[in-house]
């Protein structure tokens, strides 16, 4: 290794590192990735590798859809890792892992990049003295394919039961190992409601912070499974017998050092401004939804009584709010929300950018904040909870009529959203909800397992 390289590289290389994963996320929620050596990565910060524009045109069915804006030949860009954010992946294997972000060939920033307009959002909001934090949750299933490529559920043991921890301790213990070795910090981790489901709950940081931990996660999980022998589903809905998954957004915000979700005389201990923060997301979720829930299979998994939060409402420790108050208590835990309705099909950078957009908006013009709702808005009388939307359509027709989160995106990247959504509209159309469960069963998979039939 030359000695002209920086002391994190040359650190990298003495502990057997050898290649770089770059990976950014496309607008239906698939990481990307371009592979370079180790010895030309700070090549790849400087100036980037190439990529096309046309991956935002890629489907969740893995081809590229004509009728896109992007769906041409024509143009490039130059993929920039951040080097700030390199990280281990497997170094037993000799693999570390970088964000990117796509660049012009002139060396501006492209306007159309999901990780630009997080990061973009979050200079933003730090100039007015406001921080908003945020972390993830994961809920996963691990499985094997049957003869048809359906999964099936590979550890036994039931709801958040020690039995399924000790029936996969190996499966748990691969994953944490791999988890510290890459330096991902996480809180908790336990296996959830559903037959070999699993659920990894990870420690807040900056937007930036908490988008590239989800997706370095995510690697994680998908290379550990695969490596103890099984595949893992992110799928929001992975059949319709089973439960779905989610990817609940936690977040808090401050200005100017003071939180805005306790110490205040409103519901939960809410400040003036942190209702008004609340009310501006609660007033934009049906057009959120469409980037929380970009698949259409994501509104298959938001049905009523099944704990998904498919109601326009907010509440306190309400599990089937769409936005949950979590308020500080004698614990000394500081208070903070919960967004139910979000799950991994989401690009998280996209969310969270737009997440950060519509706080600053509420910040900047009150809105009324009606109050909190208490039980299962599903056993209210008819119209006194409102449905978010029950499909991929409908939340693009909301994403579509928003002005605030056509301004906070760009209008170019607004546009080739509504072509994305347009585009898995259209894929799904025709297909029953079990065709469309199977389709998309093994996500972030494209294209599902294939299974061959065993020989006579």
């Amino acid at each position: 290794m030359s000695n002209h390289l920086s002391p994190q590289v040359v650190a990298l290389a003495e502990q057997g590192i050898r290649w770089v994963a770059i990976t950014w996320v496309n607008h239906i929620g698939a990481p990307l990735v371009k592979v370079v050596p180790l010895a030309a990565f700070e090549a790849a910060v400087a100036t980037g590798v190439g990529f096309s524009p046309v991956a935002d045109a890629f489907g969740a069915g893995g081809a590229i859809d004509p009728q896109h804006r992007l769906a041409r030949p024509d143009g490039d860009l130059r993929l920039r890792a951040d080097g700030t954010a390199l990280a281990l992946l497997e170094p037993r294997s000799g693999w570390a892992w970088a964000p990117g972000e796509r660049f012009e060939r002139s060396g501006v920033p492209y306007a159309a990049d999901q990780r630009y307009r997080c990061r973009l959002q979050q200079e933003l909001l730090g100039a007015l003295g406001v921080e908003l934090r945020a972390g993830f949750e994961l809920e996963w299933l691990v499985a094997t394919p049957d003869l048809h490529g359906a999964p099936q559920p590979a550890i036994p043991g039931g709801p958040y039961g020690a039995d399924r921890l000790v029936e996969g301790l190996d499966y748990a213990t691969a994953l944490l190992d791999a988890l510290e070795a890459a330096g991902i910090p996480w809180l908790q981790f336990h296996p959830e409601y559903g037959a070999s489901q699993f659920e990894l709950s990870l420690a807040p940081g900056t937007p930036l912070e908490a988008a590239d931990r989800l997706v370095h996660a995510k690697l994680l999980i998908q290379r550990v499974s695969q490596r103890c022998g099984w595949r893992c589903s992110f799928s929001p809905k992975p059949s319709l017998e089973r439960v779905g998954h989610g990817g609940h957004l936690h977040l808090s915000v401050q200005r100017h050092g003071e939180p805005l979700f306790q110490g205040g005389a409103g519901p939960g201990g809410l400040t003036d401004a942190g209702g008004a923060v609340l009310a501006a997301l609660l007033q934009e979720l049906p057009a959120l939804i469409a980037l929380a829930c970009p698949l259409e299979i994501s509104y298959r998994r938001l049905a009523p009584g099944s704990w998904s939060a498919p109601f326009q409402v907010w509440g306190i420790e309400n599990r089937e709010a769409a936005l949950r108050l979590i308020p500080s208590g004698a614990d000394g835990a500081a208070a903070h929300l919960e967004l139910k309705v979000a799950d991994l099909a989401a690009n998280p950078y996209l969310l969270l950018a737009a997440v950060q957009a519509v706080a600053l908006a509420g910040l900047n013009e009150a809105r009324p904040l009606p109050p909190p709702l208490t039980g299962d808005p599903a056993h209210l009388p008819a119209g006194a909870a409102v449905r978010l939307p029950s499909s991929l359509a409908e939340a693009s027709a909301a994403f579509a009529a928003s002005d605030l989160l056509r301004e906070a995106l760009g209008e170019a990247l607004h546009a080739s959203l509504l072509d994305s959504q347009a585009a898995e509209v259209r894929r799904c159309a025709g297909l029953s909800d079990a065709e469309l469960a199977a389709a998309d069963a093994w996500w972030p998979l494209v294209g599902g397992v294939v299974c061959m039939a065993p020989k006579a």
